[in-house]
């Protein structure tokens, strides 16, 4: 963890002091308190929708060493602890965030953004680096204007890489602006430009837009790898510092290019092509989608100074990410897990490969894509019209809005006797358990709201 002395903080954060004895420091940061466990920890008392932290302040009274920060107009009356007062408690996350970056400058920071695929690019980047390097990586999908600045306040300053997703929802631009401008990436990738948050970008061209804001506090010598395969994403970052690498699928518009995948039992194995020179990989994963993810992932570790036959050895022993394509045996199921999130063009690539990867009998749960936007119907019928097209067994669809995609679906030719929908996922878990026979490959995939996870709990524990 950072440390920091009270005083410190007053200078970085411009707060006032209420209770303090003056020589107090903390090494740990909350903006919860359910997560504070040791003495010096400084609990940041944050407003948002989701509640007032400032609620919660009095309830550490008697816990050894803690302090919080708050608002001006807190209620003191009370309060035994030592109060740092401040006029934003966020703003004052952010701060202190960005002395950490100032501080440990050694560090190599790498940013990731994109429409999909972050998590799983930040934990593959991690995993390979941490071969040869000493890393740290953001908790889960700590990604936002909260959960980043908390994150790079858990680094030590040993390391050598600290690596971190930068995510957009509400208002979209002008977001990932604000994370960069703490982050201030030496490497930066952007994965891809989907529609997501259409709801509040409207147009992919602003979903570009957002996405290279990630390049806006980029030094003249750092360097970013961007998908090529999205013109919008390429228009965008014309104007952008530093060097620019593109990289994809598609031939002439990249620099580094991942010419094939092919797969063999348990494995598969996949050729890129840096700048003409080609290098073969194999991996334990199968999902091409995650692959894609790898292959972004073994360029920022080359670039960061790892030699490909270092690399090699690293993503044969890959893990894949919970909830991210992970491949579970349930019984005799043969669960696939993206019950993390959706949106149309991935659900269309999971869709694709695993009707290409699984012989038997397939069965699709598919959960609502949230966050679309006043086209939300179209993306869902569509997908169901995509899904028709498709070998599978049965469909089952899970929220109101993925009632459109059953509509596709059958619009396109799939047996409306094979289609089922329900309101939960608890209900979809309950009718999978009683009557998909067990030999079936079952795949989740919605968006994160949906909870869809709940059904696959649901098959297993009854």
């Amino acid at each position: 963890m950072s440390e920091f002395k009270i005083e410190e903080i007053l200078r970085i954060t411009g707060g006032e002091s209420f209770n303090f004895k003056g020589k107090e420091y903390f090494s740990e940061f909350e903006f919860d308190t359910r997560n504070i466990k040791n003495e010096n920890t400084l609990f940041f008392a944050l407003s948002s929708d989701n509640g007032d932290g400032h609620k919660f302040v009095a309830g550490l009274n008697n816990f050894k060493g803690a302090a919080a920060v708050v608002n001006k107009d807190f209620d003191r009356s009370g309060i035994k602890i030592p109060l740092l007062v401040v006029d934003d408690t966020l703003k004052a996350a952010h701060k202190l965030a960005s002395n950490v970056r100032s501080k440990f400058r050694k560090i190599k920071y790498i940013g990731i953004t994109g429409s999909a695929g972050k998590t799983t690019t930040k934990e593959f980047v991690s995993q390979i680096l941490s071969t040869k390097y000493k890393v740290f990586r953001s908790y889960r999908n700590w990604n936002n204007w909260i959960g980043l600045p908390f994150s790079m306040l858990k680094i030590r300053g040993d390391e050598d890489f600290a690596i971190f997703e930068l995510a957009m929802s509400y208002p979209g631009i002008g977001e990932i602006d604000l994370l960069a401008d703490i982050l201030r990436p030496d490497i930066a990738l952007i994965l891809n430009v989907f529609p997501v948050h259409m709801e509040f970008l409207k147009t992919l061209k602003n979903v570009a837009k957002g996405k290279a804001e990630i390049l806006n506090y980029l030094d003249a010598d750092g360097i970013s790898f961007i998908s090529g395969d999205s013109e919008f994403l390429k228009d965008e970052v014309k104007v952008k510092r530093g060097r620019k690498v593109f990289f994809g699928r598609s031939e002439g518009a990249n620099d580094i290019i991942l010419r094939s995948i092919e797969r063999s039992v348990k494995k598969s194995s996949f050729f890129i092509d840096f700048y003409g020179i080609e290098a073969r990989f194999e991996t334990n994963l199968i999902n091409k989608v995650q692959i894609e993810n790898l292959f972004a992932a073994i360029i920022a570790a080359q670039y960061s100074g790892m030699k490909n036959f270092e690399i090699s050895d690293a993503v044969k022993n890959i893990e894949p990410v919970s909830g991210r394509g992970e491949i579970k045996n349930t019984g005799n199921f043969t669960i696939i897990d993206e019950t993390y999130n959706s949106n149309p063009v991935a659900l269309h690539k999971t869709l694709e490969w695993v009707n290409d990867e699984f012989d038997n009998s397939k069965v699709a749960v598919l959960g609502d894509m949230l966050e679309l936007g006043e086209e939300e119907n179209k993306y869902h019928f569509e997908s169901g019209k995509f899904f028709s097209e498709l070998n599978y067994e049965m469909l089952i669809t899970v929220g109101k809005r993925s009632e459109q995609l059953a509509k596709g679906a059958e619009s396109g030719g799939f047996p409306g006797v094979d289609i089922k929908t329900f309101k939960t996922s608890e209900e979809a878990g309950e009718f999978i358990r009683n009557n998909i026979k067990e030999s079936s490959v079952l795949l989740f995939k919605a968006s994160r709201g949906i909870k869809l996870e709940n059904a696959i709990k649901k098959i297993k524990n009854g």
